[in-house]
């Protein structure tokens, strides 16, 4: 065997080794070991007792006339189909419309109908009343939101 070129090979071997350990420390010193954090942005949108923005009516009996309407009806003398008639439902107890069966989760809420509970039901419905039947799955936009409920509120 060969010991010069044997010497040569661990030499070389050597080297780089110890090029990346020298390499490893100091990007270990110029960089930090950890990247920072995200930056945290604070929304009302978590926040129950935050104000709705201001409802746009024109636009929310658009968006309720495109999305709603498939189960629900909305003018006084209409009959419950799917869902019940969203005819004075502001200000209405929740989970009680004369006619209309609603799931145990909902009748059991208590309250009314405000611009609180319409956000949160809007927002997700099966969050809002584990069990309800209402297959909508919700209205991730606040200002879809504040539109519905604030054209909800001219029904009466």
């Amino acid at each position: 065997m060969n010991f010069a070129a044997a010497n040569r090979g661990a030499f070389v071997i050597l080297v780089v080794a110890a090029t990346m350990g020298a390499s490893w420390l100091t990007g270990s010193m110029v960089i930090p070991d950890r990247l920072p954090g995200r930056p945290v942005i604070v929304t009302t949108e978590g926040d129950p007792a935050a104000p709705l923005p201001a409802g746009n009516v024109e636009n929310g009996a658009a968006l309720a006339n495109a999305t709603c309407s498939r189960c629900h009806s909305f003018t006084p003398s209409a009959q419950d189909s799917a869902g019940p008639s969203l005819f004075g439902v502001y200000g209405r107890p929740i989970g009680r419309q004369p006619g209309y069966t609603y799931s145990n989760g909902l009748m059991s809420l208590g309250g009314q109908w405000d611009d609180a509970h319409l956000n949160a039901w809007l927002r997700n419905p099966a969050t809002f009343s584990p069990g309800t039947r209402m297959s909508f799955r919700g209205l991730p936009d606040v200002a879809e939101r504040a539109n519905i409920i604030a054209w909800l509120k001219t029904l009466h």
